[in-house]
């Protein structure tokens, strides 16, 4: 569908745009071994998915030739990158078809809304977010659909969070592309050529924050295994509250990164039990003793003050604290009743409970959830 689009949306580049001159195949020819370079230096973001800055350069040539010239050097440039990593034929065509698609219908609604090649006009500023925003959107909405679709997933929140993860650098590039295209036109290829060292600046800016974020979920993973080791019986418990609680928190109508945060609340909610006194507890097979229960009844407050030791997680101390509060009052550890108890704790609190209090009326009974490809509640 991807390959097939991608065609479709060139056809149209070439009957809607007048035909490319020498001056367009020229900015190609140099364009296309720039975005070569930019996607063959791209850059692992997930199991799933590789980052490249190959939009710098096919945005810049899109403003100097924003015709079938500038579709070419997309496609040229992508191919060479997929032939040059030895991808798999199936994900080189999704690849070269995924760019070409989002180049071409960015180059429509560009000329759609008056815009010319800087070679001829200086472009307007909603011209360029036309054209910046429509290859972006595209861009990340083609490979949202493929990963939300594999996942089993919503397409909408996959993009939604794709588009979130990278708009700061996004907003970064923006001028970035037109300063590049100018620079072509008024100083040439050589000029140009020295102007991509900031263009691996910003590659460089992007590599980092994936490789930051990698690595604070392989530590968050790495630290609820290590609680989790502790009590075989529930294992996989805090995986499977943080599930429950973005689904019920997105029922409720919890904005998008509020929901993420909560996410990660309910997977580090028993990251108190670390403590080693909570150890001969989590491993005794029988019932409870009154002193014993009162011992697991800190671990709350005790992973409160864990998580408090880290910057990042300031905002999830309330709600790591209050997870075992009850919407009537009768909870721990300080009996806090309905609107007292902060939301997210509520939605992780209905995630591991199996019940919502503040959310009955939205979801009901989380038994009824279309949790697709997640263990039913009743297996927590």
């Amino acid at each position: 569908m991807v390959a097939v689009g991608a065609f479709a949306s060139a056809v149209a580049v070439l009957i809607l745009s007048p035909l490319p001159d020498s001056r367009h195949w020229e900015a190609a020819g140099f364009f296309t071994m720039l975005g070569l370079l930019a996607s063959a230096l791209g850059y692992q973001t997930s199991t799933a998915t590789i980052g490249n800055i190959g939009f710098l350069p096919f945005l810049s040539v899109a403003l100097v030739a924003p015709n079938v010239a500038a579709v070419v050097t997309v496609f040229l440039g992508v191919s060479g990158a997929e032939l040059i990593a030895k991808r798999a034929p199936i994900k080189a065509l999704f690849n070269v078809g995924q760019f070409v698609f989002a180049q071409s219908i960015a180059i429509v609604a560009y000329l759609a809304v008056g815009g010319e090649s800087v070679l001829d006009k200086k472009p307007s500023i909603v011209g360029l977010a036309v054209l910046v925003s429509c290859f972006l959107g595209l861009n990340k909405l083609a490979v949202s659909t493929i990963i939300a679709t594999s996942a089993g997933s919503d397409t909408r929140s996959t993009w939604i969070r794709a588009m979130q993860s990278s708009v700061v650098y996004d907003l970064l590039a923006f001028p970035l592309i037109y300063v590049f295209a100018e620079v072509y036109v008024r100083g040439g290829a050589l000029v140009a050529a020295a102007l991509a060292l900031p263009m691996l600046g910003v590659r460089q800016l992007y590599k980092t924050n994936v490789a930051l974020e990698k690595m604070n979920e392989e530590l968050l993973q790495l630290m609820v295994a290590a609680i989790e080791a502790r009590d075989p019986y529930t294992s996989g418990h805090s995986q499977r509250v943080s599930r429950f609680a973005r689904v019920i928190a997105r029922a409720a109508g919890i904005s998008g990164k509020q929901v993420d945060r909560i996410a990660v609340a309910a997977l580090l909610h028993d990251v108190g039990k670390i403590h080693e006194e909570f150890a001969p507890i989590l491993r005794k097979p029988g019932r409870l003793t009154d002193a014993e229960f009162e011992i697991m009844k800190s671990h709350p407050e005790k992973g409160a003050r864990l998580i408090g030791k880290v910057t990042h997680f300031a905002d999830l101390v309330p709600l790591v604290a209050a997870h075992h509060e009850s919407w009537h009052g009768r909870g721990y550890p300080n009996r806090l009743k309905e609107d007292e108890i902060p939301i997210g704790a509520q939605t992780s609190a209905a995630g591991q409970q199996r019940r919502s209090h503040r959310v009955l009326h939205v979801v009901r009974h989380d038994e009824q959830l279309p949790l697709r490809g997640t263990p039913r509640p009743r297996d927590l």
